[in-house]
């Protein structure tokens, strides 16, 4: 049975009920959305008006926009519009044949009355539907039908890669960067070997979905280029951002561009996943293909200093000008890319292999403390409870404490230079730690402090998602131990003790996963820079804000003994200059599974 498709207002996009006339938010009135039909799915020449019967209801005049309920080839019924670009619309549809989710891209109806777009649209068209990857978004299948030119294909619940780019504020871990275009080399490879250029491959054509947990990209709008060749679409305003991709032999001599030109352009997208930017940016197109073919890109490294030294020879190879000069095939430029990340793999990047399912749950330490795993998998973050997917962590069971951090200056030697450092353990008279305080959680430590201790440690600060997922769980409680109200024996908050307790002195304020002192105590340090908005919006996967500005401040987490109760919540926060040091301000330390 056929699904009814979701109606909404054609100027706000307000949900509306079918038989609504008028719309509530803006005061539109709306149109008729009684399915209007369009014949079939066989590519080649539509009749005219007056057409055999069966070739379908005549639509004398090409609309910009599909109404919701409009039936194609009798089989799909278009939902709301899910994205639009210089080529045409992309609608959410129903495939009341298969009973599926479908996307269905319209080619604007400017570019449908070329006759040798409608050519070209049916040599690919018969390409592209015979061939398909775990990478590549699938081709269900193709319309031709008087103004109407539309491709029906795999409907994918994902941001493009440069609004997951955008998510990360530009700074894409080293390994995501990796796992996501790995992926769209393996794909590029098989394209290659069939015989498929691209031709237009940037990060606006490379799809970022969610499969258990882990990232899949999936490429698509192949063969559009091909099919547009030539026409006006090069001076509409959607041929800017492919200009930024483009390869010197694509401006110069494009009739001779052979797959070597689709490496250039994966250099150039590997270049802004590892730099946040292009190679070259200008507002005016023909500058802008001029520095393709000309001018030498800017260093990497000049953008992101921490760059491994082999991936920026693998980027700046792809960018050659000439094209023998660059990887020749997406194998060779995998081989390279795998083998520059492994060796300068940053120790405290989550793996982009899955965690071995026989962890251990608690792992000893030697000074007497013990990690707690933290599993794989996801848990609604923040407040509006957004899905985040993590890697498996180790935290511990409790924060910090002035025995331990002790034992670290002892060992290290370690003292603050910086113009707070009179505050540094302002709780320990003359320098000496008080006896009746050694197990009680470390204060007066800045984040570069803690960050010290961690390092020393074999360590790292947690990020605040991980931090989060710890106190709260996958089934995102309120509070650590559910969602009942603070009460004395679940926290030290308040001002109830007047100073902080002995850590794990609340065994009914316990995690989920058995982390005490999640809730009150002292305010936790986190690795974060602050952002409100990458808290609310930022990555999915693994999510770690390291973008620093010229004044930064640092996330804490957890509350604290002189804080109320509505600090204690699991998506509480709150942030401090790195050098902030007061007396309740502690830390607890991550680690990775090796």
């Amino acid at each position: 049975m056929a699904m009814s498709a979701p109606v909404s207002c054609s100027r706000c996009q307000e949900a509306l009920t079918p038989t609504a006339r008028f719309c509530p938010s803006c005061g539109k009135e709306q149109l008729p959305t009684g399915p209007t039909l369009v014949a079939n799915t066989e590519l080649g020449p539509a009749g005219p008006p007056g057409a055999p019967p069966g070739a379908g209801p005549w639509l004398p005049l090409p609309p910009m926009r599909l109404l919701p309920s409009t039936l194609l080839a009798g089989v799909y019924s278009l939902g709301n519009v899910i994205g639009e670009g210089g080529m045409g619309v992309v609608y959410r549809a129903h495939d009341t044949r298969r009973d599926r989710t479908v996307a269905i891209k319209c080619l604007h109806s400017n570019l449908t009355g070329d006759a040798e777009v409608r050519r070209r649209f049916v040599r690919e068209a018969r390409l592209l539907r015979a061939w398909s990857h775990p990478n590549v978004v699938a081709i269900y299948d193709f319309i031709e039908h008087e103004h109407l030119l539309a491709i029906i294909m795999e409907c994918v619940d994902g941001l493009t890669l440069a609004q997951h780019l955008e998510k990360w504020r530009g700074r894409m871990p080293m390994k995501e960067v990796g796992t996501v275009f790995s992926g769209a080399l393996l794909a590029m490879a098989a394209a290659h070997r069939h015989g498929i250029v691209h031709r237009d491959l940037k990060p606006d054509n490379i799809l970022v979905a969610q499969a258990g947990g882990r990232l899949v990209p999936k490429i698509v709008d192949f063969g559009i280029a091909k099919i547009l060749e030539g026409t006006t679409f090069t001076v509409s305003g959607a041929f800017l951002g492919t200009c930024r991709y483009m390869s010197p032999e694509q401006v110069q001599r494009p009739q001779f561009a052979d797959h070597r030109s689709d490496i250039y352009s994966l250099g150039v997208t590997l270049y802004q996943l590892a730099t946040g930017r292009v190679p070259f940016e200008d507002g005016n197109h023909f500058a802008l293909m001029m520095a393709h073919v000309a001018k030498k890109p800017p260093p990497p490294s000049e953008h992101r200093p921490d760059l491994p030294p082999a991936l920026e020879r693998l980027i700046l190879d792809a960018l050659a000008k000439d094209p023998a000069a660059r990887p020749q095939t997406c194998e060779e430029f995998l081989e390279r890319l795998s083998a520059a990340l492994s060796e300068s793999a940053p120790a405290d990047e989550p793996s982009a292999e899955p965690a071995p399912a026989s962890l251990p749950a608690i792992v000893p330490e030697s000074d007497g403390g013990e990690l707690v795993l933290i599993p794989a998998g996801p848990f609604p973050m923040g407040a509006a409870r957004r899905t985040v997917h993590l890697d498996a962590f180790y935290m511990d069971r409790t924060p910090v404490t002035n025995r331990q951090f002790r034992t670290f200056l002892e060992v290290t030697g370690y003292r603050p230079e910086d113009s707070s450092a009179g505050r540094f353990l302002a709780h320990w008279p003359r320098g000496e730690m008080p006896k009746e305080l050694a197990d009680h959680p470390v204060v007066f430590v800045s984040w570069f402090d803690a960050k010290a201790y961690a390092a020393w440690a074999g360590k790292r600060l947690p990020t605040e998602a991980q931090w989060e997922k710890a106190a709260r769980g996958p089934d995102g409680r309120k509070y650590p131990w559910g969602r009942g109200e603070p009460t004395p024996t679940r926290a030290n908050f308040g001002k109830q003790h007047r100073s902080t307790v002995s850590v794990g002195s609340f065994p009914e304020g316990v995690s989920p996963y058995g982390v005490h002192d999640l809730a009150g105590n002292v305010w936790e340090w986190c690795d974060d820079a602050d952002d409100p908005s990458f808290y609310e919006n930022g990555p999915t996967h693994n999510p770690h804000n390291t973008r620093r500005s010229d004044r930064p401040s640092y996330v804490m987490r957890g509350g604290a003994w002189m804080y109320g109760a509505q600090a204690l919540r699991t998506y509480s926060r709150t942030s401090f200059k790195p050098h902030y040091r007061f007396a309740g301000g502690g830390f607890r330390c991550t680690r990775l599974p090796p």
